[in-house]
């Protein structure tokens, strides 16, 4: 019989993390060190891996133990698949201890997590739930993961990134920035999705609505940085529409012509601004109102004035100025929860 050990209350943990992404604080979760994981001993000490094994079973057993407390944390009806998190999670820690060319041992590794997961009794508090989070290698195997793994967590983000941004000036810079960067994400599966999807990851047509070149310069803070950019960028550009006259002058004289000062690049780099911390409280309204961590957090609140019960309902006019903004509802039962489907 395995080791009965206290409960992990996941909720908190995924609450007091100090990341401010969903995917972050996932990530943050699976990778705490202090739980109590002996009471899977028995299951992962057994499993057949390549060396160094030691690091497989910490895998093992935080996996399990994700499995087994964490199945609040999921909902059939959520916007996101959590077990895509898992998985990518657990892609990244074996690559870490075998090597990204090392993929039979992946492959014989995500095979005894699989063994783990069906050898490991107890009683699922939801079946589908159980089921869906099997270890799968073919999810994230392939050549380019590392893009897909972007891609999904930025899925997974977007209501963050989006309602944090468009609401909360002091925030609006950095998060701009992370958006910005995945335009070239999209890119490159814009470029690998059409025509044929046989490479096509399977989650891209849920992603496509929220490609950042649709919305990126309707964010309050778009003219500022694109201010920022607009002296260095119009020096490129007159660069450039002198450099065609300089290389028919140079060829008119001498290949060996070196050149002058004046036909050296005229384009300057403007440094990025520093952003301050933003205030506590703003940034805990964008966390209640942009993601699923404000009915968790009220969750734990108990019953205090102000708190929102995560499970069994309760007063949210308390918190929220206006509680059917929030649309339909993400972990769980609609009438409980805050919701998180994107914009």
């Amino acid at each position: 019989m395995p080791k009965q050990a206290k409960t992990i209350d996941y909720l908190r943990l995924f609450a007091s993390s100090s990341k401010e992404l969903i995917s972050e604080k996932f990530y943050d979760v699976m990778d705490n060190d202090s739980l109590d994981l002996s009471k899977y001993n028995e299951t992962c000490n057994e499993i057949t891996v390549s060396d160094p094994k030691d690091r497989v079973i910490i895998i093992c057993k935080k996996f399990l133990n994700f499995l087994e407390n964490s199945v609040v944390l999921y909902d059939e009806n959520a916007e996101y698949d959590v077990s895509i998190l898992l998985n990518y999670w657990i892609y990244d820690k074996l690559i870490a201890i075998y090597g990204a060319k090392n993929i039979e041992k992946i492959r014989f590794a995500f095979s005894a997590l699989q063994f783990a997961w069906d050898y490991y009794k107890y009683t699922p508090k939801n079946i589908s739930y159980h089921n869906k989070c099997k270890p799968n290698f073919d999810v994230v195997n392939h050549q380019d993961w590392e893009k897909r793994k972007e891609l999904y967590d930025y899925y997974v983000d977007y209501k963050t990134l989006h309602g944090t941004a468009s609401t909360i000036s002091s925030k609006c810079e950095e998060y701009y920035r992370i958006i910005k960067k995945k335009i070239s994400l999209y890119e490159y599966f814009n470029k690998h999705c059409s025509p044929i999807k046989k490479s096509c990851p399977e989650f891209f047509e849920k992603c496509e609505p929220y490609n950042p070149e649709s919305f990126i310069y309707s964010l309050p803070c778009h003219n500022k940085i694109t201010q920022e950019f607009a002296s260095p960028e119009a020096a490129k550009r007159d660069h450039a529409s002198q450099e065609p006259a300089r290389q028919v002058l140079q060829s008119e004289t001498s290949y060996d012509t070196a050149s002058t000062p004046e036909t050296s690049e005229i384009g300057t780099k403007v440094g990025h601004s520093v952003l301050g911390v933003a205030p506590v409280l703003l940034i805990s309204t964008a966390l209640y109102r942009y993601t699923p961590i404000g009915s968790w957090i009220r969750g734990i609140g108990g019953n205090r004035t102000n708190s929102i019960s995560y499970m069994n309902g309760g007063e949210m006019e308390g918190f929220l100025p206006n509680p059917q903004e929030s649309g339909d509802m993400l972990f769980g039962d609609t009438g409980n929860y805050i919701s998180y489907q994107p914009m």
